[in-house]
């Protein structure tokens, strides 16, 4: 049973937790019931430390397994339908965790959560040298389970989280209190801001802006950010709303019952209103009581989600979806090699006490022999696994190969088709449009013409003038105006007629 602070009966806290966010650099000490800022993040063997991955970072996508697999063969299966199924790159090293959830159906669903191997070195290094170890990294969206297993939530009906962070925006679904969906959107507050620059079309100072949107949120007192403010997260929604119809249809959900919405900013002032008018979703601020006790500080929820996340694992013995290859080593008697010098001084000990001696020597041996075989069996059983997959692998190699050689040749053709179609929509001019735009040139100086025409792209036109200074000024007048569009232009003489009443010529205007 959990008491009223979310706790079991009986249990103690865990001595020091330390919640980092890695992107942002900020990290927090709780010591007891004690939440403080971390300056500065250092390694201490009391310390437990969690941090987590952003969900943009990973490929979340769901599988389906028959029900007849066993369970020592899921991990293999899983990981041979992500790389068919997702189309992941076979000369890539993945990390690919899975969550199992509820859904209708006779086979097992899994929801996948990938990185790719250099993804995450590069994301987690710098921390890592830090404080060499990181017991728990935990996917974003699986740090709202913790909101159910202290009771902040009731397990019952379906959640929906979103939440806005500097580096990455994502929304979450839970069903019954458990993980059942997530998808990121690319409106992170960064991008935002960008996106509000763009829109108003210069840079405004991004302090200010985000001041301006923590303080007064969707109901600024400035007209014109208002108004922008209100068109930007139209865009937003329009987003959001996507993700809400595929979730619905993809998890048969009848309908969402609330919507959290949270930032690193704090609750948005309005936003709550602005998604129950747009979404027809009943709506409140991601902020919950936590027994923690702090100076005031503004603090995201995600920090205590880690803290509370954190605290359930490390109490009640609750499961996180534990991304770290950074764990602490165990306590020294609990590691093969602790076990074996144990087993070494105790057959030691034992070897000077005849006439036992050669006996527990043997034993020592065969100890030793022993645990040296069991570990060469895993590592073939690990190398064959992997040969298997690396020869499957180049098979796909092989015929993808083929396939994007034949694919090539049919995308050279069309894009050849398509350009030339795209050309002669976008750039090719009526010849009678072109022809009236001479005629009102000829207007415009008063020259008259008796025959206008057209062999491909090139224009004949015959000019009559009462004064060659008309048909000069004409021809100057054409060369620029149209002085990127033509090739040549060419009169070859202007004349008068018998009578000397007016002058003539024939122009000549090849097009490009």
């Amino acid at each position: 049973m959990f008491d009223k602070k979310g706790k079991k009966k009986g249990e103690k806290k865990p001595k020091i937790i330390v919640s980092i966010d890695n992107y942002t650099k900020k990290s927090y000490t709780l010591k007891g019931n004690n939440l403080s800022v971390q300056k500065k993040v250092t390694l201490k063997n009391n310390n437990v430390f969690i941090t987590y991955l952003a969900n943009k970072d990973m490929i979340i996508a769901p599988i389906e397994i028959g029900a007849g697999i066993m369970e020592e063969d899921l991990d293999g299966a899983i990981e041979n339908m992500a790389y068919d199924e997702l189309g992941l790159d076979a000369t890539v090293e993945y990390m690919i965790h899975h969550k199992e959830i509820e859904h209708g159906g006779d086979g097992r669903h899994f929801q996948l959560f990938i990185i790719e191997k250099d993804m995450y070195v590069e994301i987690f290094s710098e921390l890592q040298k830090q404080i060499k170890y990181i017991d728990y990294i935990v996917p974003a969206p699986i740090l709202f389970k913790s909101l159910y297993q202290t009771e902040k939530l009731q397990r019952k009906g379906v959640q929906c989280f979103l939440f806005f962070s500097e580096n990455d925006t994502f929304v979450t679904f839970y069903k019954n209190g458990d993980y059942l969906y997530s998808k990121s959107i690319k409106y992170s507050f960064q991008q935002i801001y960008d996106k509000y620059c763009e829109m108003i079309g210069e840079t405004v100072d991004e302090t200010m802006f985000f001041k301006t949107l923590a303080n007064e949120g969707m109901r600024a007192t400035q007209a014109d950010y208002q108004q922008n403010i209100m068109r930007l997260f139209g865009e937003i929604f329009v987003s959001i709303n996507d993700i809400l119809v595929y979730a619905k249809r993809a998890y048969e959900l009848d309908n969402i019952d609330q919507m959290y919405i949270g930032s690193t900013l704090g609750p948005i002032i309005g936003l709550e209103d602005y998604t129950q008018n747009y979404l027809g979703l009943s709506s409140s601020p991601l902020e919950f009581e936590f027994d923690f006790k702090q100076d005031g500080t503004q603090i995201d929820q995600l920090q205590y989600l880690m803290m509370t996340a954190a605290q359930s694992n490390i109490i009640d013995g609750e499961e996180l979806l534990n991304f770290t290859i950074y764990p602490r080593p165990p306590v020294f008697f609990k590691r093969t090699s602790g076990q074996f010098i144990s087993a070494t001084l105790i057959g030691t000990a034992l070897a000077l006490m005849p006439p036992t001696y050669f006996y527990i020597k043997s034993l020592v041996g065969d100890a030793k022999n022993a645990l040296l075989q069991q570990k060469e069996t895993e590592l073939n059983i690990e190398t064959n696994k992997y040969k298997k997959i690396l020869a499957k692998k180049k098979e796909i190699i092989s015929k993808l190969d083929t396939s994007i050689k034949t694919k090539r040749k049919i995308f050279s053709s069309k894009e050849k088709t398509l350009t030339s179609v795209y050309n002669k929509k976008v750039f090719y001019k009526l010849k009678s449009e072109q022809l009236k735009y001479f005629s009102d040139d000829l207007a415009k100086f008063n020259v008259k013409t008796v025959v206008m025409q057209s062999e491909k792209d090139t224009y004949y036109i015959s000019l009559l003038s009462t004064e060659d200074e008309k048909i000069t000024q004409l021809i100057a007048y054409i060369s620029n105006k149209y002085a990127k569009e033509i090739k040549s232009i060419d009169i070859k003489r202007i004349e008068k007629n018998n009578n000397n009443t007016f002058y003539k010529g024939v122009l000549k205007v090849v097009m490009k």
